[in-house]
């Protein structure tokens, strides 16, 4: 896993900070949205506290151009500003302001762009959506993945099948993130885009494309969730460390509950009694029960039918 570092408070003009926080938050496998904004919060924390007493519109302000920093830094502190700053969640004006400068980026400097979209996915207005969907075809990658990120923050179902068109895209984490939003967006149109994924090379996307189709109640992706919830399994796939195992199991087993997947049963019980996380011992129980009741209904409507 990439590790994450934190840029200099001090000295934000020196050198461009990371690439882009979503790409390192996001990893190599599906996380909760909640885990992926936390990544995010570590790396900007710092920069938040000096410039904390600015106004958002004074950052727009220098992203057009009329300031004394560069754009790229303006777009990345108000993203910083907002990761903090809940008032302008939902500002219809404000997001559309964000919009226009987006629009104005252009063919710019794509640091701004990144942060920018960054910055609409927190204000978290569906206004946003047409600017983020056109971003997709970004020439930077960074820039699409940041946009599926925005709008699987939003959470418009409109933008799905857009989304979905990304899982063909040629940068893994852009395909990667491209089904983690699917999975947050839940649309079943989606579905058979998905399944064409679960047998992809790299296994990010395989255990995203599962997943997310194991919440559609789709269980195409069955066999990939229950290798994800085997260690031994985890503990060979290249790039895999001891820390990633956790929150693979806790994502399959999330979609297991939901598909109330049988034939598990011995495998959910071990992990339910010896997991070494108790959040994995929690999750397996209510997958068991799942799939226990599943199982029951069945049988149920089985001697109904005799």
């Amino acid at each position: 896993m990439t590790e994450m570092t934190t840029p200099d408070p001090e000295t934000p003009e020196a050198e461009e900070p990371e690439p882009s926080p979503l790409r390192i938050a996001l990893g190599f496998f599906i996380l909760p949205l909640l885990l992926v904004i936390g990544g995010i919060s570590v790396f900007l924390m710092f920069g938040v506290l000096a410039h904390e007493d600015v106004d958002p519109a004074d950052y727009l302000q220098e992203i057009n151009g009329r300031g004394i920093n560069e754009p790229w830094q303006a777009a990345f502190h108000l993203s910083q500003q907002l990761q903090f700053n809940d008032e302008l969640r939902g500002d219809e004006a404000f997001a559309q302001e964000v919009v226009d400068s987006m629009e104005q980026a252009g063919d710019g400097d794509p640091r701004v762009r990144r942060f920018l979209a960054i910055a609409l996915g927190r204000i978290d207005h569906p206004v946003a959506v047409p600017v983020l969907l056109a971003h997709l075809d970004d020439d930077d990658a960074e820039v699409q993945v940041n946009s599926l990120w925005a709008l699987g923050s939003i959470g418009d179902s409109s933008s799905a099948m857009a989304i979905a068109g990304q899982l063909q895209a040629n940068d893994d984490e852009v395909r990667t993130m491209a089904a983690y939003v699917l999975g947050v967006l839940g649309d079943a149109s989606t579905a058979p885009q998905l399944r064409a994924v679960l047998n992809d090379p790299l296994p990010a996307i395989r255990w995203n494309a599962a997943v997310a189709l194991g919440l559609m109640n789709d269980d195409a992706g069955a066999e990939q969730l229950g290798r994800m919830i085997d260690r031994d399994y985890l503990a060979e796939v290249p790039g895999v460390v001891e820390n990633d195992h956790a929150p693979a199991m806790l994502a399959a087993l999330a979609a297991l509950e939901r598909l109330g997947a049988a034939g598990l049963d011995d495998r959910l019980e071990t992990l339910q009694d010896s997991d070494p996380d108790p959040r994995v011992r929690d999750a397996a129980r209510k997958a068991l029960a799942a799939a226990r009741g599943s199982a029951t209904n069945e049988l149920a409507l089985l001697r109904e039918g005799l």
